[in-house]
């Protein structure tokens, strides 16, 4: 039973790879993704033909692809959730730790026969501190993923980012904690695993099949946004949302959420999250209240009444928080 789950996880992980493949060019975040799922086709390698001879391809397949996993994971999780986040090279770096510490050892131990483990001291550093620095990068990634959802638009991304995403990284975090760190291996663990494997990604590629790639994945370019403004009379409920901002400025407010616009246009949240981004193709509430906010400023810098008024109280008075934000 564990090695049909398994099989099924790995089926799942080449469909989702060839499914995204065309899409290589598209975006960074795309082009990260298949290589989580090479990743984890190599750690599921491993569990599904343990043991492995050493001096295997597929042993060094499983290595390092399963030691890969958790960087390549974090670089998913902010690249796919964060707020516009361009990936520099610092967290390139960071990220590929979790694969050169390991893969270090085992060249080292299989070059010059140098067995770490015969120093308690630093085996012991390089084993927890690698271990530490796998649930740091996953528990950031989680992080990111909670701390953008509420101003998500997109509700298809929504459903993975409280399920999907956060399930598999409690996923890696009991594997990284109980198997690796604990060595539990208690009765129907690699069971259970199997099992969450599987259902994690047969919901991804529900998602991937039955909706679309932009469900997830930024492919509308900003400067095709706000369409519905522009090209077509829009529905009454979103006259009301473009009068709310055009007239009302309600985007000068601080502390503005989706929540409280909802309410004080009398609509419900879910309905105001598909009107935004559906009619006007925007995936996050920051970016809808940024274009209006960015709109006054800039109208307000090319008139004669505040050229000797700072950049700073123009980008306060229209909603922002900071200088560094505007």
């Amino acid at each position: 039973m564990t090695l049909f789950f398994f099989h099924l996880a790995l089926a799942q992980m080449i469909i989702c790879s060839l499914i995204l493949l065309p899409l290589w060019q598209k975006n960074q975040s795309i082009r990260l993704y298949i290589l989580l799922m090479i990743s984890c086709s190599g750690y599921l390698l491993g569990e599904i033909f343990a043991p492995i001879e050493a001096d295997s391809y597929l042993r060094w397949f499983e290595l390092i692809g399963g030691n890969a996993l958790p960087g390549v994971f974090w670089l998913v999780g902010i690249s796919v959730f964060g707020d516009h986040v361009v990936l520099k090279r610092w967290q390139y770096s960071l990220a590929s730790l979790t694969l050169v510490i390991p893969l270090s050892s085992a060249l080292l131990q299989l070059a010059f026969d140098f067995q770490l483990s015969q120093f308690v001291l630093a085996y012991a550093l390089v084993k927890y501190g690698a271990m530490s620095l796998e649930l740091l990068l996953i528990s950031h990634a989680l992080f990111i993923a909670v701390q953008h959802w509420r101003n998500d638009l997109v509700q298809e991304r929504r459903y993975i980012r409280g399920a999907v995403i956060c399930v598999s990284g409690l996923y890696l975090i009991l594997v990284i904690f109980l198997d690796q760190l604990l060595g539990s291996r208690w009765v129907g663990f690699d069971l259970i695993k199997a099992i969450l494997m599987a259902l994690l990604l047969i919901g991804i590629n529900f998602f991937l099949f039955r909706l679309r790639e932009s469900s997830l994945f930024e492919t509308v370019s900003p400067a095709n946004r706000h369409v519905a403004e522009i090209n077509k009379t829009p529905p009454k409920e979103l006259s009301r949302v473009i009068k709310a901002m055009v007239e009302d400025k309600l985007y000068q407010q601080d502390g503005i959420t989706i929540s409280s616009f909802a309410k004080h246009l009398s609509i419900h949240e879910y309905k105001l999250r598909q009107l935004i981004n559906g009619e006007m193709n925007y995936r996050n509430f920051n970016d809808f209240l940024n274009f209006y906010r960015i709109k006054e400023v800039s109208e307000k810098l090319v008139q004669t009444e505040f050229l000797q008024t700072p950049v700073l109280t123009l980008a306060l008075e229209s909603g922002f928080r900071s200088l560094s934000s505007f």
